[in-house]
């Protein structure tokens, strides 16, 4: 869909809600679809291309793949997409391995798994090399591992165990996957904490604060008389989220209370965490929904607002960056009254960014 942000005013800005470091999906679609509304706008408006910035989504996933691979320095040793059974999501995992193929090596061969597969056909050698079957593995890439609905059984964390172990370079790594947890993000709001990360850069330490929101532990909304009030008085005006990534799991509403008092009961208090709720520009467009209406009607009118992500990558050997890069865009819009905007749910749509 189409959409113009006319609504900005002077208090509108940007704000960091998470950074997501595993199976990050729709980098290829992303671009398909700004592909689509540039084929749109050229019949209709073409003196408006220009507001549409590129979009290297996908090209920055499969360059950075392709460099992995190539760093691992064998040009016989393959790739493994680990993915969860019964996978349904498989348009963008086969746009990524027909984009790494394209790139004319021959001898590149790239296997999708699950972890019963890795349990079945991996072994280490006595060098730490990972091998699946008569195949030494380069490169992993997770589309899987971020749910604990992943790990239902004790052979599956054998083979997460092996696989981490390996000299095979995983996209991402352990350390990099526990980057992406919401009590990492809780870290960075901690001014001493940046001082350490920021480095010789400290001049950009405000403005890197100033676009994180307001986050809040468990035990500071037990023990903070203030907080607590805040959320009696006004429970809509906070997110309560998992500290995981995998997309949902976030409640926000009248019974805000209660779901607290019911994870403290539970003593899962360290899994969760409270975020102010932001209230995005709200914009009216029209929507291709898989899901008629009353009319029976596909294209729906919407009162929508967007989830704005922004593609990055890096590759590290021993603590030290040996590669990075920025490039690319996913814009989720979805329903303003959803307070999810998953695609794979059906509660959002994929967009484009279209410059005002």
């Amino acid at each position: 869909m189409l959409q113009q942000l006319n609504t900005f005013s002077e208090k509108t800005k940007l704000r960091l809600i998470e950074l997501n470091t595993i199976a990050v999906g729709l980098g290829a679609a992303a671009k398909l679809i700004q592909e689509w509304h540039k084929r749109f706008l050229k019949r209709i408006r073409p003196e408006l291309l220009s507001k549409l910035p590129k979009n290297e989504s996908y090209d920055l996933i499969i360059d950075t793949l392709f460099e992995s691979w190539k760093i691992y320095n064998n040009s016989r040793a393959i790739i493994l997409f680990v993915v969860p059974e019964n996978e349904f999501n498989i348009g963008d995992q086969m746009l990524i391995e027909k984009g790494l193929l394209s790139y004319g090596n021959s001898s590149l061969l790239i296997k999708h798994v699950t972890f019963f597969d890795i349990c079945r056909y991996g072994f280490l050698d006595s060098k730490g090399i990972l091998y699946f079957g008569d195949f030494e593995v380069a490169l992993i890439y997770y589309r899987s591992a971020y749910d604990p609905k992943h790990f239902y059984h004790e052979d599956i964390w054998q083979a997460y165990i092996m696989l981490e172990s390996s000299r095979a370079i995983k996209c991402p790594s352990l350390r990099y996957h526990l980057a992406g947890m919401k009590c990492f993000q809780l870290a960075l709001i901690e001014k001493n904490f940046l001082e350490k990360i920021f480095q010789g850069h400290e001049q950009y330490i405000d403005d890197f604060q100033d676009i994180i929101e307001e986050m809040f532990t468990i035990d500071q909304a037990i023990n903070d008389p203030i907080l607590q009030q805040r959320i009696l008085d006004k429970p809509k005006s906070f997110y309560l989220k998992q500290s995981r990534e995998g997309g949902g799991n976030v409640y926000c509403g009248p019974l805000l209370k209660e779901h607290i008092d019911k994870i403290i009961a539970n003593k899962e208090s360290n899994r969760y965490f409270l975020m102010s709720r932001i209230y995005p520009p709200i914009n009216t467009s029209l929507i291709r929904s898989s899901r008629a209406n009353d009319n029976n009607e596909f294209i729906l009118e919407k009162q929508i607002n967007g989830e704005l992500g922004i593609f990055g990558s890096l590759i590290s050997q021993n603590g030290t960056v040996i590669y990075e890069r920025v490039g690319g865009s996913l814009l989720r819009s979805k329903p303003a009254t959803n307070i999810e905007g998953g695609i794979a749910s059906g509660q959002g749509y994929i967009d484009s960014v279209f410059l005002v």
